[in-house]
């Protein structure tokens, strides 16, 4: 990297320059960070460029470079000509401040402390850490001085060359898809306590007389019926997967593929991959190829084709979409078949997600069941149950709208998928249609329904026809959809018999009397009811209406005749959440880098490489598909048994270690110069015992030459240990996985504080900060009669680890090599300060080590004070925090303007308490509160006696936190690194529920409470004649959006109507509230519910404990809570001035700061430790930067999901040389923004140009396909089959685009 010269204003008073030697000489200049250091002493590279420069003779040459010694000298008498450096309080570090009471509150106290030391630490603050946020700017401003103009036009030239011209604009507006029905507008208006409620049927009176009408219509189409037999196989639930596939799903397989050659005219439906391919693997070669005939003819049909049929509320969109990759290529390499219709009709509620997903794989239809009652017979009023489900959005006006993402989506009329329950409107009735009778089993069925004889054959027939007109009745086709099966139905040979025979008796007899009854009706497939009902629409005016939204909340009515809201799942068991994001993150860093090593490998001819690889794929497919196991709705959703949670957890954590280990194979290969000799000696920096626990940072270590640096052992030592000795280094490596440029607040564990860090240039950061790592004893840990009832035992400085903060800048795809090495001298002012009662080796009120230890103990590390009265102030340039005294908890938030001047503070209130569970309503599906108590929620907090406040202040971050006993860590951090992430607040919960029988019943929720006006700008539906026009009694109806899938947002306006949980959302990543001046957005890891239920509030729920069962099937309450820890961002930003209600109406999406924080909570840089203990000349051998993506990054909107090597189709356990390119293009709104001086200009500049020349490694490609998303078919959609090169690739904003890329085999 080049330097840079920056140009100043008045106010900033330094020249800085960018600290990066261009050669060896330059590294070893002596290097005093933090001192001013005058521009004069840097002029040596410019020279020297210029003395090129004038080596190649040309006349301009000369002119240049006496323009270049001319402004140079500007440069140094106006930096020499300034001013002293500017009082500390515009630019300072984060200060914690902390205010007295009214009485004293003016005078203050701040903990950053004035004097002499000020002004030293301001020096420091000015020569350290590069203001990114110009530094695009500045590089452009001195493109002219760095090179001659040819050089200049090269590149332009070359830019131009790359540019995309379909790309469209860099800044863009979204809108909202016209459509005929919007679910939020329709969702408000539903009666949710209808009269047909005890009944549980909606076939009213209404419907009857429609029904009878239809039956005299001479127009109306025949009734057409498509009896579907199928069998819903749950990967695990109330059985583990394995066990499942033991008892029941390998049976099934095996008495379809025989059963179905006897009864020649059967159809079938299949969906779960994960079952199939296990048997497949185990069964005969006839029996496969009697599979295969099966599929080919058409008479059984895959639908979906994912691994499992997927949750739509908690899945990201990575592993949502891999798993369908999954599916898809093993269906295409085993059977040669790709799915043409989805059959999702188990997930409770739907999302807009999977119908894009599936739209983008080119499918026909898709088919749907579990939505919220008041939809079921709305849609069965409108006769719309049959929609073309679009995306919420399209792109900018002037263009048609694009049918990219829209899908015809088929809603089951009735409530569930059993036959009773579907056959039609009077579940009773049905019951006599399930003709399975198995010995020893007593049903409601089994029961009531008679087999087919000729005596009853008539009566029957008439009577189910009757159903089956009424569903048919619903649509305006005339054509019905008749599922006959239930879960893992299918499963004895006897059932197969009795469910065949019987239906087949009545459909002989309905064909044979085909004109009495104005009827057909034969076994089929999805397929031939989406081709009939495509064929009897496709000349009807209106034809199929238009649907953009989703289904949640779900609830059902049909069990206990009240309504029950499927809010509970949204949040249940996160610590399950979290692992399985955890596994997302490790298997797509892997994804890329094996990819990347992979070939590079091929290309250079390493055979051994390849061989490593070549034998450690198969751990790449397991981790896919364990991966993809846990995004069944039964799983993810946390609504499984314990022990078959725990067996989902075990292949999570498994699948994770293995990636880890893969990721350390490949970096290992990629990070050595010239042909890899080593191998082992990368180290990730956790260690994970195993799954129930959080992973554990370890500590670097460091070497001295080739002896390990002298420690103190455990007995030994004071506060501070020894230092290290003074030879001592340690490398490790940073891998950046996002294809963009990223500034990182990395923390690594220590042994010893006096350290410094050099990036990957070899220059040392200015800016680090040594903190505390926290000891916490347990008081049953403190041995017997020692514990004090209702603490939490001590809490102490560790004075064996130490964690550094630094602020890495990584390039995209990138492996940075960074070095620790020991820092005799500066050390202690990176130091942090804390401010604690009790929280050293002293009593409360003394904070040096006791008199006793004084000898052998050095002073300690850390300067601990006594926290002063009064309420907490964090500070850094971009904004102010207020904590409360009492409690710890964030108070407001004050931002300053471009003049650093405070504006009005922002009431931001943190809270944290519980509802009440309703017993027996409340559980891991539903979530209802306890309506016997007079308040919904309770206080958590108050039962935790003991409670610390721990302040932490120093030259990086500053944060509060706040300890209830074992219960409730929180922390809350600001940063000062004069970058965009200065304008985050990070925000940190550690969770531990403790054993039962403690917070029985609880639903904890963390609760932002601010006075932003989030009111939805909607007419209210009410009757003036029965309510007072009083505008006090008027309702509020908070509005809020949350995220689906990580892939889109969705508005969500208060429904006052159904309470709390039909108010609750799922997210994935994150959620809004906005007026018309200020946005606040909470960003987060994993899935958890969501909701903003009183104006200016946004809340998450955290974790539950139900201890009873909600009567859905799972048969237990949730008890096996463990220690979690949830983290976020939290962000204030601006809306474009006086922002009201827009005509068309706009689409809202995250600012591009808020989908860059967003990307890098999901994806954070993995750290990995180099070992070099055994292999001193090691360090040696590595190359300090690696860029994965050496011609630049992707455009800033533009997220590499994933580079996934296919598999070989032949031998399906080894990679190929094809991978697919998964690329989405986020969607962000340009207008909104956390301030000018915080842009990510610097870090992400926008472009119009398109991806531009994007060159993977030093890797060759052999050919590019556009290909639907998962990857089975060539799609010719903008592009051609056959693209030439990366850069004729255009994405349109939200789009998601998979290509197929196959490498050469030689570089």
């Amino acid at each position: 990297m080049e330097f840079v010269w920056k140009t100043v204003s008045k106010r900033q008073q330094l020249i800085h320059v960018e600290h990066s030697p261009i050669n060896e000489e330059e590294a070893q200049q002596p290097d005093h960070p933090g001192e001013f250091q005058p521009a004069t002493g840097k002029r040596s590279p410019l020279t020297r460029m210029s003395f090129k420069l004038f080596r190649r003779g040309s006349a301009r040459c000369i002119g240049l470079l006496s323009a270049f010694v001319t402004i140079l000298l500007c440069l140094y008498y106006i930096s020499i000509g300034q001013p002293n450096p500017t009082p500390i309080s515009e630019t300072g570090a984060p200060s914690a401040a902390l205010r007295g009471s009214p009485l004293n509150g003016l005078t203050g106290f701040s903990i950053s402390g004035g004097g002499s030391s000020s002004l030293a630490h301001q020096q420091k603050l000015h020569t350290g850490i590069i203001s990114s946020q110009k530094r695009s700017s500045e590089t452009k401003a001195a493109a002219p001085a760095s090179g001659s103009p040819e050089v200049q036009s090269k590149e332009q030239e070359d830019e131009e060359q790359y540019a995309n011209s379909k790309w469209g604009d860099k800044c863009y507006e979204l809108l909202q898809s016209n459509t005929n029905i919007t679910a939020s507008e329709e969702h408000s208006k539903f009666d949710f306590q209808p009269e047909w409620m005890r009944s549980k049927e909606y076939w009213d009176r209404g419907f009857e007389e429609r029904f009878d009408a239809q039956k005299k219509d001479k127009q109306r189409p025949p009734l057409k019926i498509i009896v579907v037999p199928h069998s819903h196989n749950d990967p695990g639930w109330l059985k583990t997967f394995t066990n499942y596939f033991q008892s029941d799903s390998r049976q099934i397989l095996n008495l379809l593929v025989t059963k179905m050659q006897e009864y020649t005219d059967m159809t079938f439906i299949w969906s779960e991959i994960s079952f199939l391919q296990l048997w497949w693997d185990q069964a005969h070669p006839t029996k496969q190829r009697a599979l295969r005939r099966l599929i080919d003819s058409g008479r059984i049909e895959i639908t979906t084709g994912g691994w499992v049929m997927t949750d739509e509320a908690n899945v990201h969109i990575y592993p949502m979409l891999d798993q369908l990759i999954e599916g898809h290529q093993w269906l295409k390499n085993n059977l040669n078949v790709t799915p043409k219709v989805g059959w999702s009709i188990d997930p409770f509620g739907h999302g807009s997600t999977v119908p894009y997903l599936l739209s983008g794989a080119n499918f026909e239809g898709a088919i749907i069941q579990r939505i919220h009652y008041a939809w079921k017979q709305w849609f069965a009023r409108q006769q719309s149950g049959d929609f073309i489900w679009k995306p919420y959005w399209r792109g900018r006006s002037g263009q048609k709208e694009s049918e990219t993402g829209s899908l015809l989506t088929h809603n089951m009329p009735f409530d569930i998928y059993s036959i009773k329950g579907s056959c039609g409107p009077h579940p009773f009735i049905c019951l006599n249609f399930d003709f399975r009778k198995i010995p020893g089993e007593y049903t409601e069925y089994s029961v009531k329904a008679q087999f087919i004889t000729d005596d009853n054959l008539e009566s029957k027939a008439q009577l189910l026809l009757e159903q089956y007109a009424r569903t048919a009745s619903l649509f305006p086709h005339n054509v019905a959809l008749i599922p006959v099966g239930d879960d893992f139905r299918y499963n004895k040979d006897r059932e197969v018999d009795q469910q065949y025979q019987n239906y087949k008796k009545l459909i002989d007899h309905i064909m044979a009397n085909r004109r009495l009854y104005n009827a057909d009706i034969r076994f089929g497939t999805p397929s031939d009811y989406f081709e009939a009902i495509k064929e009897r629409m496709k000349d009807r005016s209106p034809g199929f209406p238009s649907f953009k939204g989703d289904f949640f909340v779900y609830s059902d009515i049909f069990s206990e005749g009240r309504p029950a809201y499927w809010s509970g799942y949204f949040t249940t068991r996160p610590f399950y959440k979290l692992l399985s994001s955890e596994l997302e993150h490790q298997l797509r860093s892997a994804e890329i880098v094996f990819t990347l090593a992979y070939n590079t490998a091929r290309q250079a001819k390493r055979e051994n490489a390849i061989k490593i690889y070549e034998k450690n794929y198969e751990l790449i497919i397991n981790a896919r598909r364990n991966l993809g196991l846990f995004q069944h709705h039964d799983a993810i959703t946390g609504t499984s048994k314990a022990a078959v949670m725990r067996d989902y957890a075990m292949r999570l954590f498994e699948s994770t270690q293995n990636m880890v280990k893969m990721q350390e194979s490949c970096l290992e290969l990629l990070v050595q110069k010239g042909q890899p000799r080593h191998h082992g000696f990368l180290l990730s920096e956790f260690e994970r015992d195993n799954f129930n626990k959080l992973p554990r940072k370890m500590p670097i270590q460091m070497a001295n030459g080739d002896e390990s640096t002298p420690t103190v052992s455990a007995g030994e030592g004071g506060a501070g240990g020894s230092p290290a000795s003074s030879g001592s280094v340690g490398s490790f490596v940073l891998y950046n996985s996002l294809a963009q440029k990223r500034l990182e607040i990395v923390t690594l564990r220590v042994l010893h504080p006096n350290v410094k860090i050099l990036n990957d240039k070899g220059v040392e950061l200015s800016h680090i900060q040594i903190n505390p790592v926290w000891n916490i004893t347990d008081t049953y840990e403190q041995g017997l009669g020692t514990s004090v009832s209702g603490t939490m035992g001590r809490i102490r400085t560790s004075t064996r680890q130490f964690e550094v903060m630094f602020v890495a800048e990584l390039e995209p795809l990138s492996l940075s090599t960074y070095r620790v090495q020991v820092d005799e001298v500066n050390f202690k002012r990176n130091i942090a300060t804390i401010y604690c009662d009790d929280c050293t080796e002293a009593a409360a009120a003394a904070v040096s080590p006791p008199e006793i230890e004084a000898e052998s103990s050095p002073a300690p590390v850390f300067e601990a004070r006594g926290k002063p009265a009064g309420d907490i102030q964090l500070e850094n340039p971009h904004m102010r925090l207020l904590f409360d005294e009492k409690s710890g908890f964030l108070k407001t938030i004050t931002r300053k303007n471009q003049k650093k001047e405070l504006l009005k503070p922002l009431q931001c209130n943190i809270k944290f308490a519980a509802y009440r569970s309703a017993q027996f309503h409340s559980g891991a599906y539903l979530f209802k509160t306890d309506p016997e108590q007079s308040e919904a929620e309770k206080e958590v907090l108050e039962g935790y006696t003991d409670m610390r406040i721990i302040i932490t202040s120093g030259p990086i971050a500053s944060d509060v936190t706040v300890i209830y006993g074992p219960f409730l860590a929180h922390t809350v951090r600001i940063f000062n690194t004069r970058t965009h992430l200065d304008a985050a607040i990070y925000v940190e919960n550690d969770i531990d529920f403790e054993p039962p029988p403690k917070n029985r019943e609880t639903e904890l929720f963390m609760r932002l409470v601010t006075n932003i006006d989030n009111i939805a700008q909607v007419p209210l539906q009410r009757d003036p004649l029965k309510e007072p026009a009083d505008a006090a009694t008027m309702p509020e109806l908070p509005i809020f959006y949350s995220d689906q899938n990580g892939f889109q947002y969705h508005e969500r306006i208060k429904v006052p109507a159904i309470g709390i949980e039909g108010n609750y959302f799922p997210i994935t990543s994150g959620a809004f509230i906005q007026d018309t001046r200020l946005r606040l957005t909470l960003l987060t890891t994993h899935a958890q519910g969501a909701a903003s239920y009183e104006p200016g509030q946004l809340e998450v729920m955290l974790d539950r404990r139900t201890l009873y069962d909600d009567y859905r099937g799972m048969g237990e309450g949730v008890v096996d809570s463990r220690l979690t820890r949830h983290k976020f961002w939290l962000l204030v930003e601006d809306l474009p001035g006086g922002q009201h209600v827009t005509q068309p109406p706009s689409y809202k999406v995250l600012s591009q700061q808020a989908q860059q924080l967003a990307n890098a909570l999901r994806y954070p840089p993995n750290l990995y430790f180099v070992s070099s203990l055994e292999q001193p000349e090691l360090s040696a051998g590595l190359l300090p930067l690696v860029r994965l993506l050496p011609k630049g990054a992707l455009p800033c909107d533009v997220h590499l999901t994933t580079l996934r090597t296919l598999s070989d189709p032949e031998l399906q356990l080894f990679p190929s040389a094809s991978a697919l390119l998964v690329l989405h293009r986020q969607g962000f709104d340009c207008s909104v923004s956390a301030g000018r001086d915080l842009s990510m200009e610097a870090v992400c500049p926008l472009s119009s140009k398109g991806l531009g020349n994007v060159q993977l490694g030093r890797l060759s490609l052999h050919t590019i396909e556009a290909t639907s998303l998962t990857g089975t078919e060539q799609k010719a959609t903008r592009d051609s089959f056959h693209i030439r090169s990366l850069a004729e690739i255009s994405l349109e904003p939200m789009e998601l685009r998979t290509f197929n890329l196959t490498f050469r085999s030689e570089g």
